[in-house]
């Protein structure tokens, strides 16, 4: 499958190009996240502060994500920045088809730019939609397995149902879903006082704030898969204490997370038995067959 092949897997009149970027109609031409990809890029899309950490940050996720593609499989990256995942998985595995989509237009611009740079990636043909992660301008059952890294938590849960039901459209028949660090644990220490930050917004009308973490429940994500065969929650992270005090001022903050909140969770991780892990766990990861 070529680049050209691929957009025959868009809808049709739904995007106009600019630079081989495809733009949805719908989105706006400017995003909270443009502003924060032109400051920083990585950033932006991971915490890692330099290559080193990227990649280390990156490689489990890499080798999990494997497990689930096959050479041919056309694979859409819902929120994929900067291209990140792109970046370490297609100089080794060559896949029918790469569909990065972002509502930043700048972050697809930085992934095109280093993505026409590198050899070893446009083994892979790819497509760059600039469109909403609940508004996808791609055909019914188009794409073979979606990957969802860290985007779904910083977004409205009303928009995150919106974006599933996209989800559950555009997957195949047989196709994998596969979402990372997008659904943190409501029943936490840091999920309780996330809730009430939450609250606090809905109170002061502002419940749609780009940013903030929005925790799950269980029973909230196997709704969101409700239209899924096979649904697997796989619980990741340690943490008794929440990293993190919201609204605690960021010299005090860092003080609390690296003096109080990090050390004494990893004691405890260590003292914890196995079979009670779980529910120390920070966020859910998914992998979901259509």
């Amino acid at each position: 499958m070529n680049e050209n092949t691929l957009e025959t897997l868009m809808k049709e009149r739904c995007t106009v190009e600019r630079d081989g970027i495809f733009v949805a109609k719908e989105i706006a031409d400017k995003t909270v996240w443009d502003k924060l990809a032109i400051e920083n890029p990585t950033d932006a899309v991971i915490s890692a502060k330099n290559e080193e950490d990227a990649a280390r940050k990156s490689e489990a996720q890499i080798t999990d994500i494997k497990q689930y593609l096959k050479p041919g499989n056309v694979l859409l990256d819902l929120g994929t920045g900067y291209g990140r995942v792109a970046k370490y998985l297609l100089p080794n595995f060559k896949l029918g088809g790469y569909i990065g989509v972002d509502s930043s237009y700048e972050m697809l611009s930085l992934f095109k730019q280093r993505y026409n740079m590198t050899e070893a990636e446009q083994t892979t043909p790819a497509l760059f939609l600039n469109a909403d992660i609940h508004t996808l301008p791609l055909q019914d059952k188009s794409v073979d397995v979606i990957i969802v890294c860290a985007v779904f938590l910083h977004n409205h849960k009303s928009i995150i149902e919106q974006a599933m039901a996209e989800v559950t459209r555009v997957i195949k028949p047989g196709g994998t879903v596969l979402v990372y660090s997008s659904f943190p644990r409501a029943a936490t220490l840091m999920g309780i006082q996330g809730q009430c930050y939450q609250a606090l917004l809905n109170l002061l009308g502002r419940p749609f704030k780009n940013g903030p973490v929005r925790f799950y429940r269980h029973k909230e994500i196997d709704k969101l898969f409700a239209d899924f065969s096979e649904v697997e929650l796989r619980p990741v992270g340690y943490s008794a204490l929440p990293k993190t005090i919201i609204g605690l001022p960021r010299p005090l903050e860092l003080v609390y997370r690296l003096g109080f909140a990090n050390p004494i969770n990893h004691l405890l991780e260590k003292i914890t038995p196995a079979s009670l892990k779980p529910y120390f766990a920070v966020h859910y990861d998914v992998v979901a067959k259509r």
